[in-house]
């Protein structure tokens, strides 16, 4: 039974400290909590039946007041401020007492009773009905008394029960489907990454309601709770996710439910490994719900090394006796004691000197911890107004933090880490654009992916045509040369097709063989003829061009279908699922086109691209019909029965037939040059 509050006649008890120690002294902790929490809410809390012994167990027990003042932040939008963070603490410490006045057979009397207490208090304190949060804790207390949860969750600390008991999107989790997801997901820890699929991929349900809408489970909620519903009707991305992570959760393995691009998805931190791996993903960078104050996966595992570093109790110490620029020193990473600094000088309108001594201590401190340092430099950016200053603020900082050499589950993303934060900030000004594109060349050389990200992000932002497609190429071949580091020529290539740049296109492609040949394919037979039809290969000094591009789609492979070298079954290009896809070789002036070589992916998607349909242009606008064929061959060849003037040589399925994916080998024109 719940029990019911006393009224405010009761006394606020009188709270015992136990001896303090030299270095980790209880009482600094307590005052910290006291002063979070506030009086206020300490009263309220002495004022309820066994509230004051509550309150003496909890300020008696040192290592307790440790796990629930430094499991991570209280709020989940720290920079808020204080205020939301001390009535979050606040009520807190109310479900915490609540769940010990409600405890059965003293299991918060144990290590792992007393952690699990404290993880959902700190979680759900401020969102969970009473009723539901005692009904989470005696589901826990009795999986560990029947020895149903997995053994490496007696380990854990309160952090790490915070993120089990997380529970992502929680707005449909009920006491009822937590206890059914157990009884029925009992599985080997490596496991649970593919429990979603336990669940149909399902859009209808039977009687062709759509999931998206109020009545895909209605005519069944009578009867089931809201897993059951998921497992035996079906759902979509975010039913899988959450019956996916909340199986793991369930059986005390730590998860987070994640977004993607359009789609839900899940991790699952896999403790053969150690690591977090993604357990249901599509595409994209997840972002997880409910990480304690991270971004992304990467913060995550940021969020890990820091928690993990034998000096980071000494630091949390620092940081409740409000010496935060000592406690971030003293273990990197410390993601509350820069919030907390950051608020402080906020507050109280700090001149700008210590607000600039708070970011030359986040640079210090945050340098492999690019995901919470970027998130954290870039307010103390929005602070500064003059552009020059904003501009050296992010070199400064571009230079600092760098990719963490550490696994990580997903590759981190740089753009939206640092590149599309600074793009927005320096919006309209060009030159700021080029700046911050060369500092984050030069100082993420080396790294593993944010290099090539960078390469990828300004050829997208900057590269465009002419002087500024010269100027980009230029300054990535000196990065590239002077740290020796790989490029994305995907991203490069792409870019000089897209804008109809063919010297830039060539000078990509030379670029690519000169510096990364083993990029390019590799030459495996004969090929085809350098001199035919009456004339050269004029293809192999040009440009190819595509209607779309797709995940399988590799422009760097493009100059591929130019060339008389034969590279095997390579596809030199792959559109799109599309009605009337293409590919184009663009010449580089005038031709007299004499013949046209079209060779075909061989294997089972051969007949993907016929009838095929082949076209000429002289200025790229009015093309006319040369050959067509509705054969699947391994070529077609096209030999005009009078020279054909064009520049512009277009190959395409015809239209109106089907909507599929278009890929070739080659398109290899021969002739004269015009030009």
């Amino acid at each position: 039974m719940l029990r019911t509050v006393l009224p405010a006649l009761v006394a606020c008890a009188a709270l015992s400290l136990g001896a303090a120690e030299a270095k980790r002294d209880a009482a600094v902790v307590e005052k910290y909590i006291r002063s979070c929490v506030g009086e206020a809410g300490l009263r309220e809390i002495a004022a309820r039946e066994g509230g004051g012994d509550f309150l003496r167990r909890f300020f008696s027990d040192r290592d307790w007041m440790e796990q629930f003042a430094g499991s991570g932040p209280w709020s989940r939008n720290p920079y808020k401020g204080v205020n939301e963070c001390s009535e979050l603490a606040s009520k807190a410490l109310s479900a915490l007492d609540l769940l010990v006045w409600n405890d059965r057979n003293d299991f918060i009397g144990t290590r792992l009773g007393r952690n699990i207490a404290t993880a959902l208090a700190l979680s759900h304190g401020h969102d969970f009905h009473p009723e539901k949060l005692v009904g989470i804790m005696e589901l826990y207390r009795e999986w560990a008394q029947d020895g149903t949860l997995l053994g490496i969750s007696r380990s854990y600390d309160v952090r790490e029960w915070r993120e089990v008991l997380g529970f992502g999107q929680n707005a449909e989790l009920d006491v009822a489907s937590l206890d059914w997801i157990h009884d029925f997901a009992y599985l080997p820890p490596e496991r649970y990454g593919g429990l979603c699929w336990a669940c149909h991929y399902r859009t209808f349900n039977c009687f062709g309601f759509t999931v998206h809408g109020p009545d895909y489970y209605m005519p069944w909620r009578h009867r089931m709770n809201t897993q059951e519903l998921r497992y035996r009707v079906g759902g979509v991305c975010g039913a899988l996710s959450k019956f996916g992570s909340h199986g793991a959760e369930a059986h005390g393995l730590r998860s987070f439910t994640a977004g993607q691009p359009g789609h839900c998805a899940y991790l699952v931190r896999n403790p053969g490994e150690n690591a977090w791996q993604v357990a249901y993903s599509v595409t994209g960078h997840t972002s997880p719900h409910d990480s304690l104050g991270g971004f992304g996966i990467t913060a995550i595992e940021e969020q890990d090394r820091y928690y993990s570093n034998p000096n980071r109790m000494a630091a949390e110490y620092l940081r409740w006796q409000g010496r935060w620029e000592e406690s971030m020193r003293k273990c990197p990473g410390n993601w509350c004691a820069a919030v907390a600094w950051f608020s402080a000088l906020r507050e109280r309108s700090a001149p700008k000197e210590e607000f600039d001594r708070w970011a030359k201590a986040v640079l210090d401190t945050f340098s492999d911890s690019p995901a919470q340092g970027w998130q954290l430099y870039l307010e103390y950016m929005k602070r500064l107004t003059a552009r020059d200053a904003k501009l050296a603020a992010a070199k400064l900082a571009l230079a600092a933090m760098k990719e963490s050499r550490a696994k990580t589950a997903e590759t981190p993303n740089w753009e939206d880490i640092a590149l599309r934060p600074l793009g927005d900030m320096f919006k309209g000004d060009e030159e700021a654009l080029w700046g911050v594109f060369e500092a984050a060349l030069d100082g993420q050389a080396g790294t593993p992916t944010f290099f090539r990200q960078t390469v990828a992000w300004g050829a997208d932002r900057l590269m465009g045509t002419g002087e500024p497609a010269r100027r980009f190429l230029s300054i990535v071949s000196r990065c590239a040369e002077k740290y020796h580091a790989g490029l994305d020529y995907n991203a490069m290539v792409l870019k000089a097709s897209q804008g109809g740049d063919v010297a830039m296109f060539r000078q990509v492609c030379s670029l690519m063989r000169r510096l990364a040949p083993g990029d390019f394919p590799r030459k495996v037979g004969e090929g085809w003829p350098k001199k035919a039809y009456g004339g050269e290969l004029l293809s192999a000094e040009g440009m190819l061009r595509t209607s779309s591009t797709c995940g399988w789609d590799r422009p760097s492979n493009y100059m591929t279908a130019l060339v008389a070298d034969d590279f095997g079954n390579v596809n030199s290009f792959h559109t799109d699922s599309e009605d009337a896809p293409w590919g184009m070789v663009v010449l580089p002036g005038p031709c007299s086109v004499t013949g046209i070589v079209v060779a075909n992916t061989p294997g089972q998607n051969s007949g993907r691209q016929p009838p095929i349909t082949i076209w000429t242009s002289e200025d790229g606008t009015d093309f006319r019909e040369v050959y067509s064929s509705d054969r699947n061959e391994l070529e077609w060849k096209c030999q005009p029965a009078r020279p054909v003037k064009a520049k512009y040589i277009k190959v395409g399925r015809t239209p109106g037939v089907m909507k599929n994916f278009f890929h070739l080998r080659k398109i290899l024109v021969y002739g004269k040059k015009l030009y």
